[in-house]
């Protein structure tokens, strides 16, 4: 069997990519993939890019990382200003070595056959949402393959388009064997920074011959991730955040 670990929106946290990581390490996981947003709000870029290289994990590009790699982005600035400082601060701390190899990450990676990773959607806006059952609706109208996995949303979700019906099924990630006879998209929540007020780390894992769904859950040391937000004086509202998971 080929059990594949997504995991998405590290941004940054060390200690919260280490706890996962041990624990794709435990669940003896065959690949893992990250779907994105590798830097952005946490103190620790260097170090979460340095693991992913040396660890050789596949990587996408997600938007935080397209903004710290990208010279006079007009979009940069329609950011709010806490954000543009944490987008300042991460150019900083990285080598220029590391914001190529961010800046070359691609948009998608096709694993197999039909089964496509991406951070945020299929639809024409690049960094559009699956978040409700109104941006899965308008992923699956674009969506070219029958499975793919996302993050971006930082929530953990299950989307099913429903041929026929007006809105496709939408729900937290459970435990699922994921049907193969319709578009679904599974979005693999966040790492780093959790908003669906479980402020542990979120991983999901998908055995390719079973089709088998797993959620999980990894607590780690969020004081210390605080701490090293502080210390940076970033702004105080992206530690205080992470205990609260939203």
């Amino acid at each position: 069997m080929t059990k594949i670990a997504f995991l998405s929106d590290i941004h940054a946290n060390l200690e919260a990519l280490t706890a996962a990581l041990a624990k794709c390490d435990e669940l003896k996981c065959d690949e893992v993939i990250c779907l994105g947003d590798t830097v952005g709000y946490g103190a620790s870029p260097a170090e979460c890019v340095k693991i992913l290289r040396e660890r050789d994990i596949p990587c996408v590009l997600g938007n935080h990382d397209e903004y710290v790699t990208t010279i006079m982005n007009p979009d940069i600035d329609q950011l709010r200003p806490e954000i543009r400082k944490s987008i300042e601060w991460t150019q900083a701390q990285l080598s220029l070595d590391d914001l190529k190899w961010l800046g070359s990450l691609p948009m998608q990676i096709q694993v197999v056959d039909d089964l496509i990773c991406l951070h945020a959607s299929f639809t024409r806006h690049r960094w559009s949402y699956c978040l409700d059952e109104i941006t899965f609706k308008n992923n699956f109208a674009q969506q070219p393959c029958q499975l793919a996995f996302c993050g971006h949303s930082h929530s953990p979700l299950i989307g099913i388009d429903l041929p026929g019906q007006e809105f496709p099924f939408v729900d937290f990630i459970r435990s699922y064997s994921v049907p193969s006879d319709k578009k679904v998209m599974i979005n693999v929540g966040s790492v780093g920074q959790p908003r669906d007020h479980d402020p542990r780390a979120c991983i999901v894992t998908y055995i390719l011959e079973t089709r088998r769904l797993e959620l999980h859950r990894v607590p780690y040391d969020i004081e210390t991730a605080q701490n090293k937000i502080y210390m940076a004086r970033l702004p105080d509202r992206f530690g205080l955040r992470l205990a609260a998971g939203r």
